[in-house]
């Protein structure tokens, strides 16, 4: 039986994640959401910097989907192969990005005036609107490790 506290939370894991992906994106295809153009230009957007902030979204909403895998009755299978993965390895690599997501979070917070790209400009509705984004991402590791919790309970021997 699959555990509703497990699904909700590994709901809860991408919507935290999923403002930052949109942001991200949405800046990274050309539109400019407000951010300063010394900004973009430093960035390279458009140019290089779009392909960086297209891929790292993409793969920001390729891990946070994958905590989906964790409330899955099937979770713990290899797609096409479906050779099971040991549940300790399975919660190991859980928590194990859990701790990388809380480490890139802190980091962030520490470096806001470097991640932030209204840093030093009068702040509007679209910075209040980047900052929103960013502070749901801090939810992410919080949602993916009550997930892996939830997952190791209804995985449990009997």
């Amino acid at each position: 039986m699959q555990s509703i506290p497990g699904r909700a939370t590994g709901w809860l894991a991408v919507a935290a994640s999923a403002p930052t992906v949109v942001w991200r994106a949405v800046v990274g295809l050309g539109f400019p959401l407000g951010t300063p153009d010394s900004w973009r230009t430093f960035q390279h957007i458009p140019g290089s910097g779009t392909v960086y902030v297209l891929s790292l979204s993409l793969f920001q909403a390729v891990a946070a989907a994958l905590t989906l895998r964790l409330a899955s009755p099937d979770g713990d299978r290899i797609p096409f192969t479906r050779r099971r993965v040991p549940r300790r390895a399975v919660a190991a690599i859980a928590f194990a990005g859990a701790a990388l997501l809380v480490a890139v979070c802190v980091f962030s917070v520490l470096a806001w005036n470097k991640v932030d790209p209204f840093a030093g400009q009068p702040h509007d509705g679209w910075a209040l609107l980047c900052l929103a984004c960013y502070l749901c991402a801090l939810l992410w590791p919080v949602f993916l490790v009550l997930t892996t919790v939830s997952y190791l309970r209804r995985t449990r021997p009997h």
